[in-house]
């Protein structure tokens, strides 16, 4: 898309397009920029009611993306056959997380979304961008008067000895039996294993979403920062 077609798109006025000396003046670009963001921000805030029933929140990582999609893609399914419904659902598949800086989007993600599902592991907590999703759950419950937990369903994917002491005292759901980087799992019986243990997910969930509270446009979004990496001490030689 031209640029020109974006501008137009966006009623960008006319003097901030206009070159100076033959490119855009930095003041120009610099309201061009400020317009732009007030647009989009401007978008963002009309929203009157939920958009998605899950905000999947998991910590990405290339040998067990399909794992990830593979589970998501089940949930979302036999919630569906649950909740008699198409379920929508947020996941973020594209955004590198690169240093501490939230993206924007995953904030309005979380406030238009009903319920989180978490996949925990020592990575997960590890991340800010991870326990900054789980704690603005953790900060809706507070507001709504909810108990602990009951937005949030979690997923123990790994470990578990090395999660926070408030993550410690959750039930979740146990699936370490069935964790795997092997595409080949999908197609072993320890799937339909799982699979089984999804579709009770999905009826727990359904229950969940029954008892949303009603959408708030200032629902909190709190930033965490992730805890630092277990050190294992190594015996001497």
């Amino acid at each position: 898309m031209s640029q020109q077609r974006k501008n137009a798109k966006l009623d960008v006025p006319e003097i901030w397009t206009r070159s100076c000396s033959g490119r855009v003046c930095s003041y120009a670009k610099m309201q061009m920029r400020n317009f732009k963001k007030g647009a989009r921000l401007g978008a963002m805030s009309v929203s009157t009611d939920y958009k998605y029933d899950i905000f999947f929140s998991y910590k990405r990582h290339g040998l067990t993306k399909e794992w990830t999609r593979n589970f998501q893609g089940q949930l979302e399914f036999w919630l569906g056959q649950e909740s008699e419904r198409e379920i929508k659902t947020f996941v973020d598949i594209d955004t590198i997380e690169i240093g501490d800086r939230w993206p924007t989007k995953l904030q309005e993600g979380i406030r238009l979304s009903r319920c989180l599902v978490c996949v925990w592991s020592p990575m997960y907590f590890q991340s800010s961008w991870c326990v900054s999703e789980w704690q603005s759950f953790r900060a809706r419950e507070r507001v709504a008067n909810i108990g602990s937990h009951g937005l949030i369903a979690p997923i123990k994917f790994h470990d578990g000895e090395y999660f926070p002491a408030e993550a410690q005292e959750v039930q979740s759901l146990d699936v370490r039996p069935f964790a795997s980087t092997l595409p080949a799992f999908w197609n072993s019986p320890r799937s339909l294993e799982l699979e089984d243990q999804v579709k009770l997910l999905a009826k727990s969930i359904a229950r969940m979403l029954q008892r949303v509270p009603p959408f708030r446009q200032n629902w909190p979004i709190v930033e965490r920062a992730g805890q630092a990496a277990a050190t294992i001490p190594l015996g001497r030689l």
